[in-house]
């Protein structure tokens, strides 16, 4: 175990016995796949049990939040969403994800109490911490060229749907090596290198095993490549080919 992961969980566990000691819901910062992945991993080792969210469904990067059993009152996330609209549309840049992150570090914002980041045609919306909202909204008045504005976006009031393009594919095994290979149009080697490198993650846990088998309502992410959704699988082909469908998250 590396000292980075070794320091998480350590982290994750003490806010756990806390909530636990103190009969409150203790929140973690924003966690990435690969630290969502060790969250489940411990759970085990921890002192209370635990939700996770991001601030809408399919969220990729999510706070965690222990939960002691005695809970006697009603709580909720301390996150924020900020919605960042250019001012005047007709001379805004196409703005990337890289863009608004490099915006918000150059703030001095730091990672962590940053959940998505989504790209919308009705702006930017960045999910944070309360810690951080205000002075996101103050400070951020300008990306790249593009000038914008903030506005606080109450959590029951957004909602977001993903666009997602619907594809078919065929492989010979629902392993996953077969399918990232051809979700991804890699080659079975080159598939089975982004799952040994620790790139795959298969409904938020990180998959090490080529042969892992995957199944329909799966969501699969890649690091690089995108975030997909196996919708259905057919039935096996006089050839032995297995058809399916899969959504390619937009």
């Amino acid at each position: 175990m590396d000292q980075e992961t070794a320091y998480l969980k350590k982290r994750l566990t003490d806010l756990s016995r806390r909530a636990e000691q103190k009969n409150i819901v203790t929140f973690s910062h924003f966690l990435n796949l690969n630290e969502l992945n060790i969250l489940h991993q411990s759970e085990r080792e921890l002192h209370s049990s635990f939700e996770t969210f991001g601030g809408y469904e399919q969220a990729e990067r999510q706070m965690a939040a222990f939960i002691p059993d005695a809970l006697s009152y009603v709580w909720e996330y301390p996150m924020r969403t900020v919605l960042l609209a250019p001012v005047n549309r007709k001379f805004a840049e196409d703005l990337t994800h890289r863009d608004v992150l490099g915006a918000l570090m150059h703030l001095g914002i730091k990672r962590e109490t940053l959940g998505d980041l989504l790209l919308t045609d009705a702006g930017i919306y960045v999910f944070c911490t309360e810690t951080v909202a205000d002075y996101l909204s103050d400070s951020c008045t300008k990306i790249r060229h593009t000038t914008v504005s903030a506005a606080q976006i109450p959590a029951q009031e957004f909602h977001y749907e993903p666009k997602r393009i619907e594809k078919q594919g065929i492989v010979s095994s629902l392993r996953l090596d077969t399918v990232l290979a051809d979700i991804c149009k890699l080659s079975r080697s080159a598939a089975q290198k982004r799952i040994s490198e620790g790139s795959a993650f298969l409904n938020s846990k990180k998959i090490l095993q080529n042969d892992y088998p995957c199944q329909e309502g799966d969501i699969l992410s890649v690091r690089h490549y995108g975030k997909f959704q196996i919708q259905s699988v057919g039935k096996v082909t006089k050839k032995g080919r297995i058809p399916y469908n899969y959504d390619i998250f937009a």
